[in-house]
């Protein structure tokens, strides 16, 4: 893709959380995950690449036991619309009789979360948890993660981990464009 073309999406953005908010949101999150896994010294599996900023954010606030992993799964490949799950990496560490923490950037229908949380179960987890910087409300998802630190309506989101055709993703600040 062009620089050109980002630049032109980048303009017509309108800011739908700033960084305070989303910083806000995720202190809150971290404190009600923290009393959730406390107990549990948890696998935390970032959702790859989507999951990478929130994961960290939400590990520094994690003032607990825990081990990091990640996997890679994805419907988007740097599209608007999601088509076929791909797996490009599953966990390295093992799951079996664990708990496992899944983060992801966002739940929009939720097919690639459903997908992941199936494998981690299926490879014999404890029990799995879901963690999602934004959830996406829509009628028609497939699942609701555990913990939302944010909402949002329709609209095609960037920043904190979203991409437009691969940018964007470093965003501090999270953006709807058309």
């Amino acid at each position: 893709m062009e620089t050109n073309a980002w630049e032109r999406a980048y303009g017509k953005a309108r800011l739908v959380y700033n960084e305070r908010q989303v910083t806000e949101a995720i202190d809150r999150l971290a404190v009600r995950l923290t009393a959730r896994l406390a107990a549990s010294e948890p696998l935390l599996l970032s959702m790859m690449n989507g999951g990478l900023m929130f994961t960290a954010a939400i590990m520094q606030r994690l003032h607990i036991p825990l081990h990091l992993d990640y996997i890679h799964v994805t419907r988007y490949r740097n599209a608007k619309q999601g088509g076929q799950i791909e797996w490009h990496q599953r966990p390295r560490e093992h799951v079996k009789n664990r708990t496992v923490l899944l983060l992801d950037d966002i739940c929009d229908q939720g097919v690639s979360l459903l997908e992941a949380v199936s494998s981690v179960k299926s490879a014999g987890a404890r029990e799995v948890v879901t963690a999602v910087l934004i959830r996406r409300i829509r009628p028609d998802a497939c699942f609701k993660p555990d913990f939302v630190a944010l909402e949002c309506g329709s609209g095609f989101l960037i920043g904190w981990g979203m991409d437009f055709r691969g940018y964007g993703r470093n965003l501090t600040a999270v953006f709807e464009i058309p």
